[in-house]
């Protein structure tokens, strides 16, 4: 009982941490913008959608059919498989009416922090002014904060939890998001000194 006690007080002091030093953006709530960046995620081994990239895509897709921008950045190189995410993704958001002339590619990111980075560049070569970052709910506030930091001028919209993740599954995938992003704070802190 004690463990289980110390574990949720070890998750609630990280929360604690993370949701203060990590800021996140606005939802977006239908407002226009010049991009919609989509953030990768490996896709199956075997080249389909994972459950969590398909939901980010149907997201994306949605967004894009609503009218909020006409223009989709899809970010992500092959990193855990042979398969590019950047790729995998344009291919799903064709099959789900976005014309590809509307679709960005960004295949060399093997991060968020760099998906940011070269969806920056490409906003500036193409005079894209502000974005709608698109992602899983436990990666956004990571992802926001990595574009504040780099000034992009954005919001955010969640995709859903993929039906086939039991709760626990999502409680762990936001307990490992956010205890990485706590120790990443704590090596920043020891490097300031």
């Amino acid at each position: 009982m004690y463990i289980l006690f110390f574990v949720f007080l070890c998750f609630v002091v990280i929360n604690v941490i993370v949701c203060t030093h990590f800021k996140k953006a606005l939802n977006n709530d239908g407002q226009k913008r010049d991009v919609i960046i989509v953030l990768g995620y490996p896709a199956k081994n075997d080249g389909t959608v994972s459950p969590i990239l398909r939901e980010r895509i149907r997201k994306a897709a949605e967004l894009y059919h609503k009218g909020v921008s006409d223009n989709i950045i899809c970010n992500g190189a092959a990193v855990a498989n042979s398969y590019c995410e950047a790729e995998v993704m344009a291919h799903a958001l064709l099959s789900l009416g976005v014309p590809e002339y509307n679709i960005t590619l960004e295949k060399l990111a093997k991060g968020t922090y760099e998906n940011l980075v070269n969806s920056e560049k490409i906003m500036k070569d193409k005079k894209l002014k502000t974005a709608v970052i698109v992602s899983s709910p436990w990666h956004l506030r990571k992802a926001s904060s990595y574009a504040l930091r780099l000034r992009i001028d954005h919001t955010v919209e969640k995709s859903k939890f993929p039906c086939e993740y039991l709760i626990i599954g999502v409680g762990l995938i936001y307990l490992y998001i956010y205890t990485q992003m706590f120790f990443n704070y704590i090596r920043f802190q020891i490097r300031k000194k």
